[in-house]
């Protein structure tokens, strides 16, 4: 068995008891859930992976491990990577050729 199976296991039996009746089965390592939107019931899929490096694992405290996606920050000590000047031209000018400004 490879690692992290049984903690995926636990963890999607937690999601199932929660979800109750709304989980219709497993499939190609796919978990599926009936849910309803808009009145109409649809189904969503969840997929489950263990990551070789969990996130924040580099000095990571109890707070660590909240990622903010609004501002860049990272959990682990990660330098963000930024935007260069030519890439935000490239950006722009493939947004305004697609109608997209």
């Amino acid at each position: 068995m490879a690692v992290g199976n049984q903690a995926k296991e636990k963890l999607i039996q937690k999601i199932i008891d929660a979800l109750g009746d709304s989980y219709i089965g497993m499939k190609d390592k796919k978990y599926y859930f009936n849910s309803d939107e808009n009145g109409e019931r649809i189904q969503i899929a969840i997929s489950m992976t263990c990551p070789k490096t969990p996130i924040g694992e580099a000095g990571a405290t109890a707070d660590s491990n909240v990622l903010n996606f609004e501002d860049g920050a990272t959990a682990g000590g990660e330098t963000p990577i930024e935007i260069t000047t030519d890439e935000k031209k490239n950006v722009a000018n493939l947004m305004a050729r697609l109608g997209l400004n």
